[in-house]
């Protein structure tokens, strides 16, 4: 007896409408489309990681007590108030599976991070969203503050996601204006600073004074960990507490916690790959401003927004040229765009070259 496929009638509706997350990977072209830390590790971290007796028979704890206890030593916040993710991913959706869910609804500020939209449909949370206000000249961005506050009104409203620097356009939203929210939004508001290493900002220390407060951070951007997929949130206890009641049992593996662990030890060494970065991010970002017709955002992470004329053919262009950047396709308020993060030494000077030459 054949059965009749009928798979698609029984999935439910706001995943029906999903499309998968694709990374796109092109053999023979440097990657410089994901915003990641392309140097190698700190010379001694990897071989301390490889030589560190993890149990791998065994589940990995549960609570990441010896992780967490050196995020609280690195960041302040007491390791009750710290709960640890398998990537930013995982715990964003958590968010919206404790605070979301039918008949609540989640604010976003287009364009921001994808996932935030995507966590809320598996969730069966509703989107609220109050674009970027884009400045007359067209090339800088702010938050709606009050346009935000009005909507927080809301009685669905539970969750405001504010990424800072925001993700993809490279914009640092000032303090005032995101500490403004959490105090007058009534809402729990999320700071996903993702990026906040390169930036050098953070409201961290706001935390002891909001409950509704809480900061998303990563090992994936800064601390080169992208592969292992570590990511962690930061707030009140009592609000951790609500989040752990939702977790996965034992969602970070092992071998992650262990890397988290030794990462932090390592933090003067990753302190000098930011200042390398962001030095072969200037040299980008110069050339850019220097071409004809090319738009190019202000940017406080490790990536640049920018506009050419034509951004699909640019796109295809740098990719013949063996570079490839994201094409972001159509942003809301902005318009079509690219975004790149800088490589290797070596890497960024060909691209500089390349974007020279298409340009000429």
């Amino acid at each position: 007896m054949v059965v009749k496929n009928n798979m698609e009638a029984l999935i439910r509706p706001q995943i029906k409408n999903l499309r998968p997350y694709v990374s796109k990977a092109i053999p023979g072209c440097v990657r410089l489309d994901a915003n990641e830390n392309p140097l190698p590790w700190p010379h001694g971290m990897q071989e301390e990681l490889l030589s560190a007796p993890i149990a791998f028979n065994r589940y990995p704890d549960g609570e990441a007590r010896e992780l967490n206890k050196a995020l609280a030593e690195a960041t302040g916040i007491p390791q009750e108030g710290i709960l640890t993710g398998n990537g930013s991913d995982e715990l964003i959706q958590l968010i919206m599976t404790t605070f979301g869910g039918e008949d609540r609804a989640v604010l976003i500020h287009p364009p921001t991070f994808s996932m935030y939209k995507a966590a809320a449909m598996v969730t069966s949370t509703e989107i609220r969203e109050v674009p970027l206000i884009l400045n007359d000249e067209g090339n800088d961005l702010r938050l709606d503050v009050e346009g935000i506050i009005r909507t927080a009104a809301q009685p669905e409203l539970s969750v405001i996601v504010l990424c800072n620097p925001n993700n993809p356009t490279g914009t640092l939203f000032p303090r005032e204006d995101i500490m403004k929210i959490v105090r007058e939004s009534g809402k729990l508001v999320v700071v996903d600073e993702a990026y906040g290493e390169f930036a050098g900002e953070s409201v961290l220390d706001e935390i002891p004074n909001y409950p509704n407060l809480l900061v998303l951070k990563t090992f994936s951007k800064l601390y080169g960990m992208a592969a292992l997929r570590l990511g962690y949130l930061l707030g009140q206890s009592s609000t951790i507490e609500l989040l752990n009641r939702g977790r996965q049992p034992f969602n970070v593996n092992s071998f992650s916690q262990k890397a988290g662990v030794l990462a932090l030890k390592y933090k003067e060494e990753f302190a000098e790959q930011k200042e390398l970065l962001l030095g072969e991010l200037e040299k980008i970002v110069a050339t850019l401003r220097s071409l004809d017709s090319v738009k190019v955002f202000p940017t406080r992470g490790n990536f640049v927004l920018f506009q050419p004329e034509n951004p699909e053919a640019c796109y295809e262009q740098l990719i013949q040229k063996g570079f490839l950047v994201r094409n972001m396709g159509e942003l809301p308020v902005v318009g079509k765009a690219l975004r790149l993060s800088p490589g290797l030494p070596e890497d960024n000077a060909g691209l500089i070259k390349a974007l020279q030459e298409l340009f000429s």
